[in-house]
Parts: C-alpha cells; structure tokens; sequence
C-alpha cells in the first residue's frame, strides 16, 4: 500500500515535470506578451474565475509590486458594472485552465469593446477563449494531481508559474532595480534595507552626548550618564569631531594612579588610548544620507558597535547597532 510520504512524493514529481511541460510549451508568444504589457501605456486588466480567479489575484499583487499597474477583476462583477474600471488602452490577461467559461469569455470581449488594448490569455491550447486573444499563452494539458483528476492543482501552478515569469521579465524589460522594487515594498524588509537611511534611526538634538576638549572631568562623567548612551563624543575649538569617549575609558582611568578629577576631555582621550600618540579617525563615522544597511555591515566589519555620523566634520547623531537590529535589518 503506498503510504502518504510516497503519494506525496509522487505528486511533486508530478508538479516538478509539470513545470518542465510548462517550459517547453513556451515560444514567441511569450516574448510578445512581455513587451506588449513593458510598453503598456495604462493598465493591465487580469481576470479569471474560481481556481484561476484566484491565480489572477496573485498575479496582479505580483505585478504591482514589481512595477506594473495591475488589478484583478471579477468576470461576473464586470458583467454587472465593474467594466467601468477599464481604461482605454489597457491590457487584459485572462486566465482559465479549458478557456471555455462563459463569463470569461464574454468578459474578455467587452473588453476588447472598451479598451481596443491588447488581450492576452492562458489556457490549455486550442480553447475558445484564445480565439479572441491578440497573444495566446498557453498552459500544458496535464492530468490533477487529484486521484479524480478533478482538483485544479496542476493547471494552478502551471498558471501561476507563467504569470510569475511573465510579471519578472516584464520588470526586467523596463529595466527597474532593487531599489524600485523597494519603493513598492516600503516597509518590508527589502524596503528597510534599501531605502532606510541612518538620519531615519540615528539618535540627535538634545539626546547625543557632546563635550569640548577643555570639558573638566566631572562634565564628561554627567554628559555620559545623564545621556545614558555610555559615550560623549568629543569636538574640537571649531566644532568638529575628533574622537569619543565610553564609560570604559573612564573606568580604565580611574584605576590608574594619577587623579582624574585633575583631567580635561582631552587629556582623558589621550590617556585613554593605547599608544601615546592620539589617533585620527579612520573609521567609526557616516554621512546621514548613508543606507542604514551599510552602516550595520560597517560595524561588522570593523567589530564596532556604533557609529557617528557626520556633517560637514561636525557630528550630528549617533547609530546604534542595536538600533538597526531592532528596525529589522
């Protein structure tokens, strides 16, 4: 007796050769429906019904988030007052397994009324519903995967698979990035990573710790903890960055012999470094217009965890590795 992990192995197999079909059953048509719908003036119009009905829905999300204006209309709500979404101009993409339901069909011939745009179906070969097409696509003719072969399982993903090619290679014949792509996911992660900058997450005004080289002791000890970030940054006579200081360093001098209360922010910078020379700063600091992702990848590179960002040399916030971790990149 077969068991439940054969049949379904068995039945994604069948979908994996099924895909192999879908494959060989392309030709030119493809092509002239990828530049038909790239060049599409207005927009593209997808239609089907029940099981293909529901494989249009997916493909207009998948259209309009990779650049093209599209929208999913119900056949019979069409029939009954929604042919008033058609543009002149627009494209159809009608989707049904046989090509043969009425609704569709009589759909898909209004619109043709309406917009004297280009009609582009997939179905089976040979149906009626490709004869009013202008480019005709096609699905393989393949049993369900059901032991009725009745279940529409096989055609979906047939369909949903050439519609998911066709909306890609639409967005690559406009020639549209990442970072178009991004624009039409704003607060997914693709989006977060590409179009979050630092200014958006940086800490500022009032809330970033600053202190001068001639700050006494005492000042850098109340601006490190009254900000709570564990740091000040220090400027130097024209306001311009020239290194910081964490708690660390402060705990580090104060287990040396010589008084800190004596020191000036300067002198505890210098101290505070390892070698006796004061260091310039090679790392550690960003513009505001910086992607917020190439900072994160910064203090992985360099094992820091925070970065100053700069204006004009001047330091106008503070990024923070936890921050950028905590918006999702």
């Amino acid at each position: 007796m077969t068991t439940d992990l054969e049949r379904a192995r068995q039945m994604l197999s069948a979908y994996a050769n099924a895909m192999q079909c879908t494959s060989s059953t392309l030709n030119s048509e493809f092509g002239r429906a990828v530049e038909a719908i790239a060049k599409l003036p207005s927009i593209l119009v997808i239609t089907g019904l029940g099981k293909s009905g529901l494989v249009g829905q997916k493909a207009a999300a998948t259209f309009s988030s990779t650049g093209t204006r599209a929208f999913f209309v119900h056949p019979v709500e069409a029939l009954h007052g929604d042919l008033g979404i058609v543009e002149e101009s627009a494209a159809m993409l009608a989707i049904s397994k046989s090509g043969s339901n009425e609704e569709t069909i009589e759909f898909t011939r209004q619109f043709k009324q309406v917009s004297k745009g280009v009609v582009i179906t997939l179905t089976e070969p040979a149906s009626k519903l490709e004869q009013i097409a202008d480019i005709a696509l096609h699905i393989p003719r393949l049993p369900e995967i059901d032991e009725w072969n009745l279940a529409p399982t096989t055609s979906s993903i047939t369909s949903m698979s050439v519609c998911d090619v066709l909306a890609i290679c639409v967005q690559k014949s406009k020639g549209l990035t990442e970072e178009d792509f991004a624009q039409f996911h704003p607060h997914g992660t693709l989006g977060r990573r590409l179009l979050l900058q630092v200014r958006d997450l940086m800490i500022s005004g009032d809330a970033l710790p600053i202190g001068s080289l001639d700050a006494s002791f005492s000042e850098l000890i109340y601006e490190i903890s009254s900000k709570g970030l564990g740091l000040v940054l220090l400027i130097d006579e024209s306001g311009d960055y020239f290194g910081l200081l964490t708690d660390g360093d402060i705990r580090r001098l104060m287990e040396r012999s010589q008084p800190p209360a004596d020191l000036n922010a300067r002198d505890c910078f210098r101290l505070s470094r390892r070698g006796g020379d004061l260091p310039s700063v090679t790392h550690g600091s960003a513009s505001p217009d910086s992607k917020a992702i190439e900072c994160l990848e910064q203090m992985q590179r360099d094992r820091i965890t925070s970065i100053v960002i700069l204006e004009d040399k001047r330091p106008i916030g503070l990024v923070r590795m936890q921050d950028l971790v905590a918006a999702g990149l």
